[in-house]
């Protein structure tokens, strides 16, 4: 993935790099992400302000077999409240005004700039949305990384991978009887971009302010999984080595058989090395679990059963194998 941790301005030098490039897509380069969950994962409104309140049944009723003049059975059921916050991701994006009276071009420097870090930033959701450590970061939104942080028979799977190089391949059935995102009532679904101008704001290294131009970015988003079926995780990947990989038999008969509707309008993400494995597998044509199946606007997709594999970046290959 590209780096996430720099939380500074642009500088003159970085500036004069970006002198008379051609176009966005060239500058982002090697660098460019996909983040296909964002596109496939629905966003609705939150129920109730600022969190998302759903009703789950635990236990549903049953009659019994009767006769005339016999007893009527009572049926009754029960269930619990989910209840989800929304939480806000944002992040400025600043152009010290002094480097864009310097430049030739000095809008097309700050949208270079502001681009870059929108891509950044969008990255950086998803990573935490998997992987955030919410006792570092309380304000952040519950992991998937810790609702699926240990083996059991329904929701989490394992390979027997322990090395160093684990990753998970995460399955989900979308919708709103299953999992889906929230934002805030009356909110704006997604990103939001607002160009907030020039302001004073404080300078990234030392003390005092300067000028800058800002474009804020904020996400309000809430996770609710309505269904537990309808997000599992298959962990202990290794993606290096020969031993310990991905299992496409044993996906089938754990996770496929474990989702809401067995699959269908299931999505699956791994990231770039994983998919490749897999994507490698279906093309040996000796193994049935494998398909590849050209999807509008997509094109060739690998589909393990009948669930599409995706791939999204912000997995990582360095995860920490998970136990029961």
């Amino acid at each position: 993935m590209a780096n996430l941790t720099a939380y500074s301005t642009m500088n003159i030098a970085e500036a004069n790099k970006r002198a008379g490039y051609d176009n966005f897509a060239a500058v982002l380069g090697d660098i460019a992400q996909r983040n296909e969950f964002l596109g496939q994962c629905p966003m609705y409104p939150a129920s109730h302000g600022m969190e998302n309140r759903a009703f789950q049944a635990k236990r549903i009723g049953s009659g019994t077999w009767s006769k005339a003049n016999g007893p009527l059975q009572s049926i009754s059921s029960e269930g619990d409240f989910l209840v989800e916050p929304v939480k806000m991701y944002e992040g400025d994006s600043q152009v010290d005004s002094r480097i864009l009276d310097g430049a030739d071009d000095p809008y097309k420097l700050r949208d270079s700039e502001d681009a870059m870090n929108l891509e950044g930033f969008l990255q950086g959701f998803t990573y935490d949305l998997f992987y955030v450590d919410n006792v570092a970061y309380p304000d952040a939104l519950q992991s998937l990384s810790s609702r699926r942080g240990t083996l059991n028979a329904n929701y989490t799977f394992g390979g027997s991978g322990t090395g160093s190089d684990l990753t998970s391949l995460w399955t989900f059935e979308f919708g709103p009887a299953a999992c889906y995102m929230v934002y805030n009532k009356g909110g704006t679904p997604g990103i939001k971009s607002k160009d907030m101008g020039l302001e004073r704001v404080t300078v990234p290294t030392g003390t005092g302010q300067m000028r800058a131009w800002v474009r804020h970015y904020e996400i309000w988003a809430g996770f609710v999984l309505r269904n537990n079926r309808a997000m599992i995780r298959y962990a202990n990947i290794e993606t290096a080595g020969t031993s310990n990989i991905f299992n496409a038999t044993d996906y089938i008969k754990n996770v496929q058989a474990q989702l809401p509707n067995l699959g269908k309008n299931a999505v699956a993400f791994g990231n770039r090395t994983l998919v490749g494995q897999i994507t490698a597998d279906a093309y040996n044509k000796s193994n049935a679990a494998y398909s590849l199946r050209d999807i509008e606007g997509f094109g060739p997709v690998t589909y393990i059963g009948n669930v599409p594999v995706r791939m999204l970046e912000a997995l990582i290959n360095t995860e920490t194998a998970i136990t029961a």
